[in-house]
């Protein structure tokens, strides 16, 4: 009878022992180190509960100002994927990158991919990649691969989550489309940097910016007064600002002109409101549709 009972706790502790180490192989994530939020949600859309991700660039800050803070760097130290966008956006990150302490840690920058492998769109001189949506499912399809490979008993679930990605951002392009194909005026002017040189070139509109890529460059008299003849013989109803850029230009256009000023969001920099409510990269590319639709007159 006592021998039972050894053999019978023996056969408990084993079960217990061998749920518990099962839970702990379930429950292990993967670390997914990102910069700044449109990255964040795509990862999210494609990892869902299986990764646990890290954005380095709080979305209130300013990337081209971002500085790392010691805890940044013990993240980056445990990194299963360190996903930036590249293209001189993140330049603090390439000293750091070295970081990454495991053998098999992965580093996907999102310019460099598209590099790779000959996007035909890519821009020198515009950064913000992620304002093109067909880049966006060619990085998605990318992400997919790489989690798989790191997390193979994910598969199915990561290329489900992959497809129900693509279809949103194909819906996206293809409202994108669609709305600004009918537009009255076919003039998208930034009174800031060219942030939106992605946008303008897949949707057939004529950019024209303040300054060029660099954020901080300060826009002289004479260029000031080329964007206000522009809007005058032209006769554009509307131009627009980022949140994150200061407004004085885009007043002092609109007051020789007597043009209405809207905001239009790179996706990156939140304002107070879309911080409260939590906005996602899509919804803030939702809202930029509805703001280019009314100010650009679009049927």
């Amino acid at each position: 009878m006592k021998k039972k009972i050894q053999k019978l706790a023996f056969l408990l502790c084993f079960l217990l022992l061998f749920i518990a180490c099962n839970q702990s192989e379930t429950e292990k994530k993967i670390t997914v180190v990102t910069t700044i939020l449109p990255i964040t949600d795509m990862v999210k859309a494609i990892g869902g509960e299986r990764t646990e991700i890290f954005q380095l660039v709080p979305p209130s800050a300013d990337i081209h100002h971002f500085q790392l803070r010691p805890q940044d760097l013990k993240i980056i130290s445990r990194a299963d994927l360190l996903l930036s966008v590249g293209g001189n956006l993140e330049p603090w990150l390439d000293k750091v990158e070295s970081l990454l302490k495991k053998k098999e840690a992965q580093k996907l920058k999102f310019y460099d991919f598209l590099k790779s492998i000959d996007y035909p769109r890519l821009r020198n001189d515009d950064p913000h990649l992620w304002l093109d949506f067909e880049a966006d499912r060619l990085l998605a399809e990318r992400i997919t691969e790489i989690l798989v490979r790191i997390d193979p008993a994910g598969k199915e679930n990561y290329e489900q989550n992959s497809r129900s990605l693509t279809l949103t951002l194909q819906s996206l392009d293809d409202r994108y489309s669609q709305i600004l194909s009918g537009c009255r005026q076919k003039y998208l002017v930034i009174a800031g940097h060219q942030a939106f040189g992605y946008l303008a070139s897949r949707y057939g509109l004529e950019l024209e910016s303040l300054t060029e890529a660099n954020p901080e460059a300060q826009p002289g008299p004479r260029r000031l007064q080329e964007i206000i003849g522009l809007i005058k013989a032209k006769e554009i109803k509307a131009i627009f600002i980022e949140n994150s850029t200061t407004p004085i230009y885009a007043q002092t256009i609109a007051r020789e002109t007597g043009v209405k000023l809207y905001l239009l969001s790179t996706g990156v920099n939140l304002s107070r409101t879309e911080l409260k409510e939590k906005y996602t990269f899509f919804e803030l590319m939702n809202n930029n549709l509805e703001t280019l639709r009314q100010a650009l007159g679009c049927d």
